[in-house]
């Protein structure tokens, strides 16, 4: 699969997909401080590595970033953004500080230009731990167990 020019139902399809975490994300959670590392992760179906990226504030516990990025060009091809600010839009919309971006090809250079409200699925954002497991899911990424 060419993954530089990506339709938005070929968007859809990789989110959709099964992906496997190289390695175990880290659950401890400390009510405070900075959060900042890479996973890599890995769609067997359609043979493409990603990674994910954790984030969070080192201040402000209930302000973090969680996004997946395709390893060979690292474009994202899905961030979910927590009370990081008002986005506002290449064509001026305004989109609250809770939002979603998805890669676009038609966004310019910067394919997640564009922020979206969040999906139905993510909506309990009081934690971080919370919003990790909900961007799992609606991503479909999963522990990889090597045989």
């Amino acid at each position: 699969m060419a993954i530089f020019e990506l339709s938005e139902a070929t968007v859809q399809q990789l989110i959709r997909s099964t992906k496997y975490c190289e390695h175990r994300l880290s659950r401890q959670d400390k009510s405070v401080g900075k959060i900042k590392d890479d996973t890599p992760v890995i769609d067997f179906t359609h043979n493409i590595e990603y990674t994910l990226h954790r984030y969070r504030h080192p201040i402000d516990p209930s302000r973090f970033s969680i996004h997946l990025r395709f390893k060979i060009t690292n474009a994202i091809l899905i961030r979910i953004d927590i009370n990081n600010g008002t986005h506002t839009n290449p064509d001026g919309t305004k989109i609250g500080q809770n939002h979603m971006h998805l890669y676009r090809e038609s966004a310019g250079p910067r394919k997640d230009a564009i922020a979206m409200p969040l999906p139905d699925d993510i909506h309990n954002i009081s934690t971080f731990l919370l919003v990790l497991d909900a961007f799992l899911a609606y991503t479909h990424i999963k522990q990889y167990h090597k045989a």
